[in-house]
This record gives structure tokens, sequence and C-alpha cells, in this order.
């Protein structure tokens, strides 16, 4: 099965766990990339691998248009949903590969990714078709998560984010988002690096989960709490087990061409 097939199948069967999960409809995270990205009612934004679309949909009254885009069916099912409730008019979804995007309005003065590179195999291109449908001079924002510094650290959340999430492909380091930006042309303007407490149990219920894929979870996570290095990324609060995971915001400029 290729690595798409796994995506479409994984967030197919999925869409709505991962649309009930408290990440997904966090308002304070949306309100603050929303912020972030300095996002106006001049403003046309593509949102690349929008998932159930819950930043399109909070950044809708902000701008003048947005236009969502991700792979699974599912996914776009649930946000044109959504989209209808809150009799929203400016918001298209489209199901395509975000390898591939072919969209009629073009260009948009912002295009965003969020929460969705560390699916994708071939990063690179995603970036840029991301830049290709971006208006000279306007804006190119990715948050995802980020790859642990430490190599013991980020090998074992690697293995725990696959055996969690199948359509996981790789967490990125910072150095492999920045150079996205510096080999294209993309003057960066800003990053904010953050740190997020995830719930433990929460994220893993953020995917749908078979017997045998919740007991090698709680195998892998039995094995990573005993070795202290691995336990330091995680805390215990309220009852509950937080699981600390860095996240890049981070945006730039495309560069505008100057007529010679």
């Amino acid at each position: 099965m290729s690595e798409n097939q796994i995506i479409i199948e994984q967030f197919n069967k999925g869409a709505q766990n991962f649309d009930n999960w408290s990440v997904t409809q966090d308002e304070k995270m949306l309100k603050g990339l929303s912020d972030f990205c300095g996002l106006s009612k001049e403003d046309r934004m593509l949102d690349v691998a929008c998932g159930t679309g819950a930043f399109s949909l909070f950044s809708a009254r902000a701008v003048e248009s947005v236009q969502g885009v991700d792979i699974s069916e599912g996914m776009i099912g649930i946000a044109r949903e959504h989209a209808m409730k809150r009799h929203l008019n400016n918001v298209r979804f489209h199901c395509q590969d975000v390898e591939n995007i072919e969209l009629e309005e073009h260009p948009f003065s912002i295009v965003v990714s969020r929460s969705a590179f560390h699916h994708m195999k071939n990063y690179q291109k995603v970036f840029s078709g991301m830049v290709n449908y971006c208006q000279d001079g306007g804006r190119i924002c990715i948050q995802d998560i980020m790859a642990y510094d430490n190599e013991k650290q980020d090998h074992f959340f690697e293995q725990m984010e696959v055996l969690i999430d199948a359509s996981h492909f790789k967490t990125y380091s910072k150095r492999e988002f920045f150079n996205l930006y510096k080999e294209s042309g993309i003057k960066l303007s800003s990053v904010f690096e953050s740190e997020s407490k995830l719930d433990f149990y929460d994220y893993v219920g953020h995917v749908v989960q078979s017997e045998q894929s919740n007991k090698r979870i709680k195998e892998l996570l039995d094995r990573g709490l005993k070795d202290p290095e691995i336990a330091s990324c995680f805390v215990e609060q309220d009852g509950r087990l937080l699981w600390i995971r860095k996240v890049c915001t981070i945006i730039g400029h495309k560069i505008e061409k100057i007529n010679e």
C-alpha cells in the first residue's frame, strides 16, 4: 500500500475522531495561528492538508475567502458540513492530493498548512505547490511538531507516532523547515517555537485504535516511562499523562518580482 493510500484509509476511517479531538478544535491555538499569520479582510487564503477544516472555518470571518484542500474524502465531507451549518459562503473545500493541487482560483495572498507536514513523504513537493499558489509578496506559513534534538528521544517517539497513527511519516526538524524556505527563495519573516503538552491518551484517541494497536502503544509507553531520558518528555498533571512536544510555526514572504 502506498503512503497516500495509507493516509487516505487512516483519515477516512478516523475523520470524526480527528474532528472531535480537543487539539483540532482548540480555539486558543486557532486564534494564535490566525494572529501569527496577520489575517485580514483582504486575504485570500489556501489551507493545505486542511483536515476537517478547523483553521479554514475559524479564519473565514477574518478573510475575503478560503479554499481548503485535503486528500481524505472523509475529512473534506465533515469540513463541508461544518461550513454549511455555519452558513459560511466564502469557504470551499476540495478533495485533492496536496502534492498535485489543481485549483481554478489563484494565486492566494496567504498559503497555510497546519499540523500536517509530518504525514508527508514528499514534503518538498508539497511546499513547492504552496509557493506556486502564493502570489508575489504573499505569505507562506507552516505549523507543525518538531523533531527532538535528542536522537534517542526522537527515535522512541517516531516509533510511538507510527503506532498511534499509521499515516505518520516523519517529524521534521526546524532546520529542515528552514531549508524549505531558503531553497525556495522565500524570505523568512518570523519563527515561533512553543511547547505543547498533549494529553497522551486523548492523543491516542484522535485516531481509531484497535485492541491490538492499543496493546502495542501501552507496551512501548511502559518501556519508555522506565527510561529517564524518555520519561523526561512526559509530565503528570491532575491525573493526566501529558506528552511534551515542541511546535514550530514559521512564516515567510514570497519575494515580489520586479518587472525589468
